[in-house]
């Protein structure tokens, strides 16, 4: 019995690993059949995924030749000339530029509201879904560019990412009459106007964000603004000649200079009452002083600012009254900073009587530091800076006027109604 009941188990065992052979054998086919079926559904998908991609950089690529179709056609409003017809042209070009796809643009133009919209479309022909009888994909992106404004130019800081590239303490005031404030820094605090200072512009600008701190700007200033390009980045910077003077000091007397090339820098100071006789004058190696009592008056003048040490340095009771060039390498300039020097230099204008100071004061490496208790350059047709950075502190009045039809000192292109675009959708 014992026998016989072994070989009952032996034989039950067998026969449940044949079950179990015959199951996998028949599970085998069955996975077989479903990977065989589900195979092509597979394959579409990962087809029609690689379409979408595809579909997505397509759009992506449009999408950036209608933004700057748009931008491009936005910037024709600051152009007197402009008509519809160049507008469209100018859109149409930017597009046609930015992709090597057989594009379709149209433009649409808003003049009430300086807005110009470009619409871009590409028939697209997918690869996978092409066999699922989807022959062609339309591709349609839009763009909307608008002026951000028309003001012209008083003030740009060419510094970027920094904080306080504009900066207003001690009750600082700054006025500019008929034109903006720009501020190319990204940073949160681009712009700090401190308690008891104030700005009254037309516009007040600004990459980056506004730390007010308790002062006042006047309209409210606009933020996330786009980047203002130096309007004199290619301007020509005059030719640099041999000394014709050295170390030159004036201290006193009546005294009538030349222009030339002033080695050592020009110290102006004591008593001194200097007339400045029409041209440039190359200050080298050394600082423009007026300081003391000195009296400088100069009609038609510029000064470019080049070598070691070669800063503005205007301070004391003196009394300044300058016009720039009408002609020339300077036509327009005042002052104009070689733009190799070291970054960040100091000028200050610190003088109780600078009245007139009529031109653009161009300082592309340096910061402009304004701090006299008494008004600055409210005397002057126009006065523009561009700097690095600005500061005012401790009482000063900068007044920065446009009037450009009150003088004949020429305004360098882009300072006059410098129009900022921005993509409004």
């Amino acid at each position: 019995m014992k026998d016989r009941s072994m070989c009952m188990e032996r034989g039950s065992r067998e026969g449940t690993w044949r079950h179990f052979a015959r199951f996998l054998r028949a599970t085998a086919g069955n996975m077989a059949i479903t990977a065989a079926l589900s195979a092509p559904v597979l394959m579409g998908a990962l087809g029609l995924a690689a379409d979408y991609a595809q579909f997505a950089s397509k759009r992506s690529e449009l999408q950036a030749a209608a933004d700057s179709a748009a931008l491009a056609a936005a910037r024709e409003f600051s152009i007197s000339s402009a008509t519809d017809s160049t507008i469209a042209a100018a859109a149409k070009s930017f597009a046609a530029g930015s992709t090597n796809s057989p594009i379709k643009t149209t433009v649409s133009i808003d003049n009430a509201n300086e807005a110009v919209t470009v619409s871009v479309r590409e028939d697209w022909t997918p690869f996978f879904a092409h066999f699922l009888g989807a022959d062609i994909t339309p591709v349609i992106v839009d763009a909307t560019a608008s002026l951000a404004g028309r003001a012209n130019t008083c003030v740009l800081a060419l510094k970027e990412n920094d904080e306080k590239t504009i900066e207003l303490t001690k009750n600082a005031k700054l006025k500019a009459t008929g034109c903006g404030i720009y501020a190319n820094s990204s940073d949160d605090e681009s712009i700090k106007v401190k308690t008891g200072s104030a700005i009254n512009a037309d516009m007040t600008c600004t990459v980056g964000g506004i730390d007010q701190a308790g002062g006042i700007i006047t309209p409210a200033a606009l933020t996330d603004c786009p980047k203002m390009e130096d309007p004199l980045a290619s301007r020509a910077a005059p030719a640099v000649g041999a000394c014709d003077y050295n170390n030159k000091v004036v201290s006193g007397g009546a005294v009538t200079l030349l222009p030339g090339t002033y080695c050592g820098g020009l110290n102006i100071s004591g008593t001194a009452n200097v007339t400045l006789s029409s041209g440039t004058y190359i200050i080298k190696d050394g600082a423009l002083t007026i300081t003391g009592t000195a009296s400088v008056t100069g009609d038609y003048v510029g000064f470019y600012l080049t070598g070691n040490a070669a800063v503005i340095n205007i301070n004391g009771n003196a009394t300044v009254n300058l016009k720039g060039p009408k002609t020339g390498d300077m036509a327009g300039l005042l002052f104009f900073e070689d733009r190799t020097a070291t970054k960040e230099r100091t000028h200050r204008i610190s003088a109780t009587n600078a009245h007139t100071l009529t031109g653009t004061i161009y300082l592309p490496r340096g910061e402009l530091r304004v701090d006299p208790k008494s008004k600055i350059a409210e005397g002057s047709a126009y006065t523009a800076i561009i700097t690095q950075t600005l500061r005012l502190s401790d009482g000063p009045e900068l007044v920065l006027n446009s009037d450009y039809g009150a003088t004949d000192v020429p305004v360098p292109t882009g300072i006059r109604s410098a129009a900022q675009v921005v993509l409004s959708q």
